[in-house]
């Protein structure tokens, strides 16, 4: 049975509300205060990063190029901000192939409850900027898919050049 709060509500459905809350660490405020003097863009960055990050492991995978779009730096700006990011460990770096995890600090920022989290880098968001894919790519969006046929148990599969004796009445299901 569930637990219900004061007001009424189940918890399961209280954890479904609150999908869109971050919780911050009262600890770290007045490092985020130091942060946004030090590196207005960092900061920026850090909480572009939190906004989106997944929900349990606190990572997501975007390319320097979606962030210099959405913050409209340029390339050297965005490099010298997640430096310093990394050095003040508000967040950690794994590369995959040309893409970046940025894994924000779970100590300062989380959204599952404290018992829910879990360091899971390889689970993350992926965000794909329009302006990286390939310049047809909404033509490509469109076409359909190569066609996998699908066999039903009721189907019986042929192999190579067998021959098929004619259907009787009972085989065309004709209702």
């Amino acid at each position: 049975m569930s637990e219900v709060s004061a007001v009424g509500e189940t918890l399961e459905s209280q954890d479904k509300d609150n999908y869109n809350f971050v919780q911050v660490s009262r600890g770290y405020l007045k490092e985020m205060r130091k942060l946004a003097r030090k590196s207005p863009l960092g900061h920026e960055i850090l909480y572009y990063l939190v906004e989106h990050m997944g929900k349990t492991t606190n990572a997501v995978v975007c390319s320097y190029k979606t962030i210099c779009e959405t913050t409209e730096a340029s390339r050297a700006s965005v490099g010298r901000a997640i430096k310093i990011l990394k050095d003040d460990n508000w967040i950690e770096t794994v590369k995959i192939g040309n893409a970046t995890a940025y894994c924000v600090n779970e100590r300062a920022f989380w959204q599952a409850g404290r018992n829910q989290r879990r360091y899971a880098i390889f689970s993350a968001t992926v965000i794909a900027s329009e302006s990286e894919q390939d310049s047809n790519f909404r033509e490509k969006a469109k076409q359909e898919l190569t066609y996998v046929p699908i066999i039903s148990s009721k189907e019986r599969i042929t192999m190579g050049n067998e021959v098929l004796t004619p259907p009787d009445q009972k085989d065309l299901d004709l209702d």
